[in-house]
């Protein structure tokens, strides 16, 4: 399961988060991106990374980020 989440982007940004020693809520506040979204995204995985909020994240972490 972890090869399978380092290819994913959404275990990317959760890998660097957690490298940064930041949170979900962290990240939430600090791209106006919800924090139920993110969850959605990140944690349960019932929603995909739009590119828009993918932007957002980039942005705010200084990263380039890419969905495949």
């Amino acid at each position: 399961m972890e090869k399978e989440i380092k290819n994913d982007v959404r275990g990317a940004i959760l890998l660097h988060l957690d490298e940064i020693e930041r949170t979900l809520a962290w990240l939430s506040d600090k791209t106006q991106i919800p924090y139920p979204t993110l969850y959605s995204v990140f944690k349960q995985r019932t929603f995909v990374l739009s590119d828009r909020n993918l932007a957002k994240i980039n942005k705010t972490l200084d990263t380039d980020f890419i969905n495949d």
